[in-house]
């Protein structure tokens, strides 16, 4: 018994040593990272979807931005014609 509180203490300190380490790590992001983070929660909060399916959209919106930009690119370059 004495066992198992022990090891329930050592889990429960090891969780406080994790959440301070995260706490410091935010505090240590640069602010492009935290404005970032800051208008990313506040469309959470504007749109009815979880934060999962909120995240799997702003991949998709970004890839398809990058494809876009590639298109551009090799557009330019020659090597791929739209028209």
């Amino acid at each position: 018994m004495e066992q198992k509180e022990k090891e329930l203490a050592d889990r429960e300190k090891a969780l406080q040593e994790r959440e301070k380490a995260l706490e410091a790590r935010e505090k240590a992001l640069d602010p492009l990272s935290l404005a970032v983070k800051m208008k990313k929660e506040a469309w959470y909060d504007k749109v009815k979807l979880t934060v999962r399916q909120m995240d799997i959209i702003i991949w998709i919106v970004s890839g398809l931005l990058a494809v876009v930009i590639l298109l551009i690119i090799l557009e330019s370059a020659g090597v791929f014609k739209l028209f």
